[in-house]
């Protein structure tokens, strides 16, 4: 049930806003002002502490494993029974491994026929059946326990672009991208629900996207470009604009289920905080490219306001995880990418879903977060050479 509450300063203000730029989201109300700290003391369940040393790696065994070399990974996640998998969208297959690291299978490959991608842009848990989303061929296609393979085409319409996120919502999924490229001063994207069947049900969302810029030979994503952000857990979808400290969910078109808000944090001065990026974007550049980065980057124009978040995700116990924005990690500018969060590490904030402050946890150096589990947090890391690999940590909770 949602409840009415009283909608003031800048979340009042974003979500008049998101009913304007959508037009298919009815809100009712605001969350109500969080506390602090957590009410009467240590909330149940909430995570403590992320181990350092992670209980399961892959991608850095060497030795020339094929299997063990991978190219774009795509949020891996672990199955109920252990066994992690990941998606590997520069090979279009999913690799499956045990929890000694050992691969079991490998799924998919290059290709057209079922159980083959030309486009791997998403792959996500459904209990202990592998579903992934192929956007080029415009199909999901389901790996189920037994061993056989299912497809389902993804219905035509007004929606060409799919790729940006996936997931499960009840008998279907839910799958979004781009409908404008710079419509107004953001793109449009736009978030779909289709029927177990591929039907298409309706649009579920409609926020703003990137910011792009064009000034003379000049243009792109604003080195400081916000996004949007969203999460399907199965039952709802989160989404959120990481300008706003809310995050919305909602199950149907046209229903909105509630919010989560918090307090930001304190942040740099915009000014200040596009120099030290403009600075760094141009250290790392090729020697001879560093002042025509440089142009590039004063060349766009200076945004109002920063992110307050990047990037965020469900954990099954009822908590979001949120990660604050932090410019010299997840800058456009820097290689911030539109779908999932950089691997800088850090304190992400935990709130519970009854908009309760659940504290905080740090999560171990240089790991981008993919999912979380009751027992285990999966990621990804990346080397100064671009090298991925996967990693499982465990969690300790109240």
């Amino acid at each position: 049930m949602y409840s009415i509450l009283r909608c003031t300063g800048r979340r009042g203000r974003a979500a008049q806003r998101l009913i304007a730029l959508g037009g298919t989201i009815t809100l009712t109300g605001c969350a109500a002002e969080p506390d602090a700290e957590p009410v009467g003391g240590v909330v149940p369940g909430a995570p403590l502490e992320i181990e350092a040393m992670p209980a399961l790696s892959v991608g850095v065994l060497g030795g020339g494993d094929l299997h063990q070399e991978f190219d774009r990974v795509v949020r891996p996640f672990l199955l109920p029974d252990g066994r992690l998998v990941v998606p590997n969208s520069g090979g279009d297959d999913i690799r499956v491994f045990n929890d000694d690291g050992e691969l079991l299978e490998a799924l998919g490959g290059r290709g057209e026929g079922p159980g083959e991608f030309r486009d791997l842009d998403s792959a996500w848990p459904r209990g202990d059946t592998i579903e992934a989303f192929d956007g080029r061929l415009r199909r999901i296609t389901r790996f189920l326990p037994g061993g056989s393979t299912e497809v389902v085409p993804i219905a035509g319409g007004e929606y060409p672009d799919l790729g940006l996120g996936a997931g499960p919502l009840g008998r279907g999924w839910v799958l979004g991208g781009v409908v404008f490229a710079g419509h107004g001063p953001r793109d449009l994207v736009a978030v779909h629900h289709f029927d177990r069947d591929g039907g298409h049900l309706g649009e579920l969302v409609s926020v703003g996207g990137i910011v792009r810029y064009s000034a003379g030979n000049f243009g792109g994503p604003e080195p400081l470009s916000p996004r949007s952000v969203f999460v399907a857990d199965g039952t709802h979808l989160y989404f959120g604009d990481t300008l706003e400290p809310v995050i919305r969910r909602t199950s149907a078109p046209g229903i909105a289920d509630g919010e989560i808000a918090w307090e930001p944090t304190g942040s740099l001065a915009v000014r200040d905080a596009l120099a030290q990026v403009i600075d760094l974007a141009a250290s790392r550049a090729p020697a001879d490219e560093g002042s025509a980065t440089r142009a590039r980057h004063e060349a766009a124009p200076v945004p109002d306001e920063l992110s307050v978040f990047w990037d965020f995700l469900m954990d099954p116990e009822g908590f979001l995880w949120i990660q604050h924005y932090e410019p010299l990690a997840h800058a456009f500018a820097l290689g911030g990418r539109y779908v999932g969060g950089v691997g800088n590490g850090g304190v992400w904030l935990v709130m519970a879903l009854d908009g309760r402050r659940a504290g905080s946890v740090e999560v171990p150096d240089g790991l981008e977060l993919t999912q979380i589990t009751r027992t285990s947090v999966v990621g990804i890391r990346r080397d100064e050479l671009g090298v991925e690999s996967v990693h499982v940590h465990r969690i300790r909770r109240n």
